[in-house]
């Protein structure tokens, strides 16, 4: 072997860094594992704490199972004991362990006895292991105990040797994910003795029952050897993992996938533990099967709620779950098989065959047949495990409405018949009879269709065939016209049904992905975490005939209602779900391993850069049960909801960027602008002061004059920079309060026009107005110092002697206000940002202009509820225009307002 044989591969190497990141935050789980009750896995376990305790360790017992025993009381000695809460149900009070105060203790290591324990209902999970996962979730390293017949995959082994089948199992995942295994095994005769003795079980009685029915000798080696194997499974695991981490590929075995198909019976269990096993033995994945063919719309409720069992028990011990959809199971399952590279199938075969089996032939038979090199194993199960869940069948039950309309279409095609009799041959009748049982299977379904074939056939022999109203016949080949008509109907019969159901799985197929285009797409035309929830908690109380809550969290991390609300009835039970659902990312509440009894189904809103909430979804109906069908919609229309709020945080996101960058810019710009415009003004009278201060002597009073004005004119120019700066900042934020009273606007004209006389004295200035123009409701001085820096500007930017002409009129129950020169204008493309912050033009940088007098403008025009634009003048120059409401209408508004 080379050294690049040996080179770990990147891929493989990034995932056990992943995986080994992922494990730093989370606590160890270490089993003490046994054959059976007595071999000493709790005393192994104590044996090990205590060892713990005493390199000062945080040790605390959570539940540990004594049984009366002296000698693991005296090892529980010194361990800190996690008090019980007490849980009623039914009116018992039954004490279990409390999670959330291990969790808020958090020691290093817990003691958790009897991993697969029930809990008692009301609890938060059903199982001690689940409470034990969450420890781990946590960051506590946990002991714990477990007996082989207690793995989930192994029951129906153990059933089988010891004759007791165990009701309490915990999925191998849990096993198989264990950090340490520590294998506690005795002798079987040393056992039996601890039995006798009654180191096992205290009462006699018990005792003799136990070592009559599970404590043979026999049975106890098998447990044994199963213990062994498995956790010499475990250790093989452990080294192929090693193997891989080194990037040894020698001992690596080709890969198998295993898949198992299951049904609506009792050996459908079976079939899961036998393809978890072999799976675990070939180190395959696998997958398990079920068809929904026309078979599954007959089932009752009984029979899918075992359809739904078996696939999550699936689900549980790691298997992947695919629902496939037609009318022939066969080619379902060998499509799919060869599409997803299956090597091995599983199949269950009944103990007894069914009288369709010996007809047409097993599924087993078929499967074998088509699959080609794909290997097939064959599971039997015993006659117990031959129950189907199905309370009714289709093909007899009576719907009388449904099999009278197949009467009537027999007696319309007969009364055709008779009255086209003249016209008609007996073979053209029989021709009506099958044209007519197309509609019947069609519409009415299997049972109605096989009434018509059969009264179909009669009805022709009795009212068409001679000697006529008589069931005999003269001509014995009509025997097989009767035979043939019955074998047609009921083939059209068998197809017309396979064409039904397709067009079923059509119809929800194609009304399923409608649903998700639809919600898609108006999720995608959707703005705002609000409007994208209500979306989507309306497309599921339509869909799903529920009531839905949406949960986020604040900034401050605790969760509060975004869209609806929590019921009333056991608020708090529902609260400490949906935060459990939040805290741990995995789904919680009604139909799930986690507080199963709660009223409400809740799944994490869960994305790559986290968890964004939790939804709820309460069925209106109580006894409404989510299936695997229905909750994987949820998921998928939850991971669009995630995706689409995820994507409005991030335009939110995109918009702060894009602000926070124009607010740099804008600062970037005021600070050049405003350092440069505050310098020269600075200079100027540093300039002019320091030349009077030491040569104050020797300057004439003249040249002190001059200096002395030259600072009075920078200072004023450095006082109208500042106060720009200062209105442009009250206008933005907000913080101007207009002082309105009605003005003539040609009042507010003539006050600025005698403010600038002296800027103004060489232009020729022009004012006109219409006649009786209204008074307008404004901020005299605010509106005055618009006219100012509009005329300014056109003084400043046009040659001596040029006209300034300044005009009121009415327009659309406004005033309008023009302010025209014939100078060299605005050119076009700058015309939508001349009112822009510090924007300049190139006319205005040659004459120094800071670009905040028409931002003043603008921000005190809108203030007053007007508008203000320039327009290019055709001979040449620019008009800048603005509107003021008049004083009955700023008047009106103000009352609204107030009002």
């Amino acid at each position: 072997m080379n050294d690049s044989d040996r080179r770990p591969d990147p891929d493989t190497l990034l995932g056990v860094v992943q995986e080994e990141e992922a494990k730093s935050h989370r606590g160890r789980l270490k089993i003490f594992f046994g054959g059976c009750a007595g071999t000493g896995k709790t005393y192994a376990m104590l044996t090990a704490a205590q060892e713990q305790m005493r390199e000062e360790v945080d040790v605390l017992a959570g539940i540990v199972e004594t049984h009366g025993r002296s000698e693991t009381q005296k090892l529980l000695q010194g361990i800190p004991i996690m008090p019980m809460v007490e849980v009623t149900h039914k009116g018992i009070t039954l004490r279990e362990f409390n999670l959330d105060a291990a969790k808020v203790r958090k020691p290093a290591i817990i003691l958790m006895d009897e991993l697969a324990h029930t809990n008692a209902p009301g609890s938060r999970h059903p199982k001690r292991w689940q409470d034990v996962e969450e420890l781990l979730t946590a960051g506590i390293d946990v002991y714990t105990t477990l007996n082989v017949q207690h793995l989930e995959s192994l029951s129906d082994l153990v059933a089988g040797v010891t004759g007791v089948r165990v009701k309490e199992t915990v999925p191998d995942s849990v096993f198989d994910t264990a950090d340490d295994i520590t294998l506690v095994d005795i002798p079987t005769d040393e056992l039996l003795k601890r039995l006798r003795e009654g180191k096992v079980y205290i009462a006699d009685m018990a005792k003799t029952r136990a070592a009559e029915n599970f404590f043979k000798k026999n049975n106890i080696i098998a447990l044994r050897e199963l213990a062994l194997r498995r956790t010499a499974e475990r250790v093989d695991a452990q080294m192929d993992a090693y193997n891989v981490r080194e990037g040894i590929r020698e001992s690596l075995p080709v890969a198998d996938k295993v898949m198992v198909c299951v049904g609506p019976d009792q050996l459908s269990a079976k079939l899961i533990r036998t393809a978890k096993r072999m799976a675990v033995s070939l180190k395959a994945s696998w997958v398990a099967v079920y068809v929904e063919n026309i078979r599954h719309y007959h089932l009752s409720e009984e029979g899918r709620a075992a359809v739904e069992s078996v696939m999550r028990m699936a689900e549980r011990m790691g298997a992947k779950t695919v629902m496939l959809q037609g009318s022939n199971a066969v080619d379902e399952i060998i499509a799919y098989a060869r599409e997803s590279g299956i090597t091995k199938i599983i199949l269950g075969k009944p103990h007894k065959s069914r009288w369709r089996d010996l007809i047409y032939g097993s599924l087993a038979d078929k499967i074998i047949r088509k699959s080609g090199a794909i290997d097939v194993y064959v599971v039997t199960g015993d006659p117990a495990s031959d129950t189907l869940f199905t309370a009714r069948n289709s093909l007899f039950e009576f719907k009388p409405d449904l099999y009278g309309l197949s009467l009537l279409a027999v007696a319309l095609c007969t009364g055709a018949g008779v009255a086209l009799r003249s016209l008609l041959t007996p073979i053209d009748q029989a021709m009506i009879y099958l044209a007519g049982v197309v509609p019947v299977a069609a519409r009415l379904g299997r049972g109605p269709s096989l009434l018509y074939s059969l009264t179909s056939v009669a009805a022709f022999n009795f009212f068409f065939v001679e000697p006529i109203y008589s069931f005999s016949a003269y001509d014995h080949s009509y025997w097989m016209t009767f035979c043939v008509m019955l074998v047609t109907s009921l083939m059209i019969t068998a197809q017309a049904s396979q064409l039904r159901l397709q067009a079923m799985i059509s119809r929800r197929r194609e009304h399923h992905t409608q649903t998700l285009y639809t919600l898609t797409r108006t999720l995608a035309s959707t703005r705002g975490h609000q409007a994208i929830s209500e979306v989507v908690t309306r497309h599921i109380e339509e869909v799903f005939n529920a009531q839905v809550t949406l949960w986020v969290p604040d900034p401050g991390g605790h969760l509060s209602p975004m869209v609806g609300a929590l019921p009333e009835v056991d608020y708090v039970k529902e609260m400490a779900v949906l935060q459990w659902c939040f805290d741990n990312q995995r789904p919680a509440g009604r139909d799930t391993a986690t507080m199963p009894s709660a009223i409400g189904l809740y799944l994490p809103l869960a994305t790559i850069s986290g968890i964004l909430g939790v939804i709820g979804i309460f069925p209106k109906s109580e006894r409404k049960h989510f299936s695997l069908e229905e909750i994987s919609s949820l998921e998928t229309i939850e991971s669009l909801l995630a995706s689409a709020i995820e994507r409005a945080n991030n335009a939110e996101m995109a918009e702060k960027s894009k602000i926070e960058a124009e607010s740099e810019k804008l600062r970037s710009i005021l600070l050049s602008t405003v350092s440069h415009d505050l310098r020269t003004p600075l200079a100027s009278i540093t300039g002019a002061a320091s030349s009077i201060a030491q040569d104050r002597g020797k300057l004439p009073m003249e040249t002190i004059r001059e200096l002395g004005r030259s600072i009075h004119q920078e200072a004023d120019r450095l006082s109208r920079i500042v106060t720009n700066l200062l209105d442009v900042t009250s206008l933005e934020s907000g913080t101007v309060k207009l002082n309105v009273q009605p003005y003539f606007i040609e009042e507010l004209i003539g006050s600025a026009l005698t403010r600038l006389e002296t800027t103004l004295a060489d232009h020729v200035v022009t004012t006109s107005s219409e006649s009786a123009l209204p008074m307008v409701m404004v901020d005299g001085v605010l509106i005055e110092q618009v006219l100012i820096n509009l005329l300014e500007n056109a003084a400043k930017y046009t040659a001596a002697g040029s006209l300034i002409a300044i005009s009121a009129a009415r327009k659309n129950g406004m005033v309008l206000v023009r302010i025209a020169d014939n100078g060299p204008g605005i050119p076009a493309e700058d015309e939508k940002k001349i009112f822009d912050k510090f924007f300049t033009t190139a006319l205005h940088r040659a004459q120094k202009g800071t670009g905040l007098g028409l931002a003043i403008c603008q921000g005190v025009i809108r203030t007053h509820g007007g508008d203000i634009w320039v327009e290019s003048q055709p001979e040449g120059g620019a008009a800048f225009c603005f509107t003021l409401p008049v004083a009955e209408t700023m008047a009106g508004d103000m009352a609204d307002n107030a009002a």
